[in-house]
């Protein structure tokens, strides 16, 4: 994953000096990329050596850390002292750790313990990471200088738990096996964040949810896939039921009522139908009453109308031939909404591409996709598709997409994501067409755009726009590395790597990105997600998934 990414972002970094011929009158040297990857390489290193560490760490193992550090160790450690700090949101509490008040020259064995003293402020711990944010390459890589991001997640003696997050400077050898020590280590600050009460607990197994998937290696189906869920009220008896959607078929569990959920699949026919499903739409296509399916593909796009409504019974018939919208596409995701007014549902499908097979023909603004679909619902259970004649059959490589009245004239206006630097565009409904007005009203989002949720975060009255992006610390690391020159177009190179961005609407449908000042909002490999009300405060709050193929370790995840 790293080296995927690495080459990806080195490539447009040394694109963009080229291109204007370096910093200053100086044409940039070609050896560039190399002098880059042999840093960044060694860096990575450091980096995977840490990452094991915070994994030891989190299991308990301290020998791993006595392992890691020269004997003696010049340090500045946490005490296990804190301060509260003033609550800033509700359910959450917050801490400062005091920290020893100089830097000093410990044994190896003293700095352990001292590690375990701060430990044992947890009762439990669940993970802990160190990053590497920043570094300064020595001696032929033979010594890093670095700033570790730590963080450790468990629960304290309350039993509350708590996220713990700091930053530190480092000095690091590399012996001559490859292993790196620390010979230096000044802790900058940490502090925590402890809940209250458990918001959310994992129930998956208990409600009847659980389900183990074939790991990637194991998978037969499209390898660039991934999948999705919805909800709805399917069988008209007031609780919300769940489709998901998976490498294995399409699964339907009905809501009992009590906090548990019964499969369904069989019995309501939906693992009748063949395909490659990526992402379920539910929606009442005929406004008859009762809640259809939609399936975007990999490949054929399918229908399931629900006979819960004439027949009396939950069940799913494929009516995908008859009802128009049985056409090609690699349909990563749908959303539904009535673009022309007429009181019936209209379905808007993204679609990518075979990113294996087929690589993107620009890594900085790819347009090799395929085109998106929208299908116009004629109001008798059957759709025209009209992508192309209504100005949306985006052929960039498509993710995700969002209806919505940005400009507040009453009509749906459609923001869809696109992958790969392409852009994103914010389709404006002109009534009988859209027009793509994303750079002129400031959400064109050059990055890699992965997902999309509107809601009025500021509560001024509007709606603001979050898109999910993705995020690297190895990114931010290279770019840090450049200095503070005048690198062309680092504020593009620089939004394809720091995370998810937020835009707020100034009430007329145009848009400030104000990502920094409300986030940032780092994520690591995100995807979906956006807005959701967790506390119940009233105020917007964001939740993102993440997370990527991996080797056997956990290295650069």
């Amino acid at each position: 994953m790293y080296h995927h990414f690495f080459s990806i972002f080195s490539g447009l970094v040394l694109f963009s000096l080229l291109v204007v011929g370096g910093c200053g009158n100086e044409r940039p040297s070609h050896d560039i990329p190399l002098q880059m990857e042999s840093v960044e390489q060694t860096t990575e290193s450091f980096a995977n050596a840490m990452l094991d560490l915070g994994i030891n760490l989190g299991k308990g193992d301290l020998d791993a850390l006595g392992h890691s550090i020269t004997d003696p160790i010049e340090a500045k450690t946490m005490t296990p002292d804190f301060v509260e700090t003033s609550r800033e949101v509700d359910l959450i509490a917050g801490r400062t750790w005091v920290l020893a008040e100089e830097m000093r020259s410990m044994t190896s064995q003293a700095f352990v313990n001292e590690t375990q003293s701060w430990l044992e402020h947890f009762s439990e711990i669940e993970d802990v990471r160190f990053k590497v944010k920043k570094s300064m390459i020595q001696e032929d890589g033979k010594e890093i200088d670095a700033t570790l991001a730590l963080a450790f997640v468990g629960r304290n003696h309350k039993g509350r738990r708590e996220w713990a997050r700091g930053r530190a400077h480092v000095h690091a050898i590399r012996a001559d096996s490859g292993s790196w020590r620390l010979d230096y280590f000044e802790m900058l600050r940490m502090g925590s964040l402890e809940a209250e009460v458990d918001i959310f607990s994992e129930v998956a197994l208990p409600a009847g949810l659980a389900r183990k998937d074939p790991t990637f290696l194991e998978r037969t189906g499209p390898a660039f896939a991934a999948y999705g869920a919805a909800t709805s009220d399917l069988n008209g008896d007031g609780l919300l039921d769940l489709v998901t959607t998976a490498e294995t078929g399409i699964n339907l569990y009905l809501n009992r009522g009590d906090g548990s959920f019964r499969e369904a699949s069989d019995e309501t026919l939906v693992t009748s139908v063949p395909g490659d499903f990526v992402a379920p739409l539910l929606l009442d296509i005929d406004n008859d009453g009762d809640t259809d399916l939609f399936l975007s593909a990999i490949g054929t796009q399918k229908l399931l109308e629900n006979r819960l409504i004439p027949d009396g019974r939950l069940e799913f018939w494929d009516v995908s031939l008859e009802a128009g919208v049985a056409r090609p596409a690699l349909g990563f995701s749908a959303v539904a909404g009535d673009v022309n007014g007429d009181g019936f549902p209209d379905i808007y499908v993204n679609s990518y591409n075979r990113y294996g097979e087929v690589l993107p023909d620009r890594w900085d603004g790819a347009s090799n996709g395929t085109p998106n679909l929208l299908f116009l619902n004629r109001g008798d259970g059957s759709f025209d598709e009209v992508a192309a004649a209504w100005g949306v059959a985006d052929d960039r490589w498509g993710y995700a997409s969002g209806f919505a009245d940005i400009d507040s004239d009453g009509d749906l206006d459609l923001y869809a994501t696109n992958d790969f630097g392409g852009g994103n565009a914010l389709f404006i409904n002109q009534g009988d067409h859209f027009s793509d007005e994303a750079r002129e009203r400031g959400v064109y989002d050059g990055a890699y755009g992965m997902g999309v949720t509107f809601a009025d975060f500021d509560r001024d009255g509007d709606l603001d726009l979050h898109v999910t992006r993705m995020s690297s610390t190895a990114g931010r690391r290279i770019l840090f590395r450049l200095g503070g020159g005048e690198l062309p177009s680092r504020e593009r190179l620089e939004s394809m790597a720091i995370g998810n961005a937020l835009y707020r609407n100034d009430g007329t449908g145009y848009f400030t990105d104000v990502s920094a000042e409300a986030g940032p909002f780092g994520a690591g490999w995100a995807w979906g997600g956006g807005f959701v009300e967790i506390d119940n405060d009233g105020w917007p709050d964001v939740y993102t998934p993440n997370g990527f193929i991996s080797g056997s370790k956990l290295h650069d995840t």
